[in-house]
């Protein structure tokens, strides 16, 4: 009985062991297809529920975050939205956080939003945008962190009413350099998807999620699609 109960310990040690992020990571939310953020009234389904379980491995505990359709929303008209990463693990000197993301004008909504990775907490500020809420309104942001041993990254509003749209997470590492510590980019997203077509993709290509080359069908898309522009990758909605 002892030696079963020890190999089950160890057991549940080695998988929660094996539970922690290794990088690179890259989400572009292409999961979430059941919502979307065209006006106000939209469906925008909550994600990490019994009806809509949490489809992301990487991420631990999703409050108040709703499926828009190719992107995530945070936050409610009362709530706070929020989402926790697992453990990051990390083997250089600095943790790399890039997204998109976007604030809403709703009433008496915050610009703020808190970005937090071990005991680093960093406040950005999103420009509130109105509806419909599209990918050329997203802004990019980078923050830099120092590494920390054991430590998992928030993303959340930064108040109460603090509703934002967010897309293209990705979390990387490098070398120690001058950068290290913070560092804030925020720079508007150039490739973008309307009237079936994606703008800013003329030195790339153009792939749907399965990996069809539909490049030259540019002008009469409709959907999510990835787009390859000098080895970097992005996802793009086109309505």
């Amino acid at each position: 009985m002892r030696k079963i109960t020890f190999l089950v310990v160890a057991l549940c040690a080695t998988m929660f062991a094996n539970a922690a992020i290794t990088l690179p990571l890259s989400e572009d939310f292409a999961v979430c297809d059941k919502g979307s953020a065209t006006t106000t009234g939209s469906n925008m389904p909550e994600i990490g529920t019994a009806t809509y379980p949490n489809p992301f491995a990487w991420a631990t505990t999703l409050t108040k975050v709703y499926d828009a359709g190719g992107m995530i929303k945070f936050g409610a008209s009362g709530a706070t939205g929020s989402l926790v990463t697992d453990v990051i693990s990390v083997t250089k000197d600095s943790v790399v956080i890039e997204f998109d993301a976007i604030g809403w004008s709703g009433t008496s909504d915050v610009n703020s939003k808190k970005i937090t990775y071990g005991a680093t907490t960093i406040t950005i500020q999103t420009t509130p945008v109105e509806f419909p809420v599209t990918p050329e309104k997203l802004e990019h942001f980078k923050v830099v962190f120092a590494k920390e041993e054991g430590a998992t990254l928030t993303i959340a509003g930064g108040g109460v009413k603090s509703r934002f749209f967010l897309d293209n997470l990705s979390i990387t590492e490098k070398d120690k350099d001058s950068s290290v510590g913070v560092e804030i980019v925020k720079s508007a997203a150039n490739v973008y998807g309307a009237n079936g077509t994606i703008y800013g993709a003329e030195n790339g290509r153009i792939y749907t999620i399965t990996g069809m080359d539909v490049t030259e069908q540019n002008g009469r898309l409709n959907g999510v699609y990835v787009v390859k522009i000098n080895g970097k990758v992005q996802k793009v909605m086109v309505r």
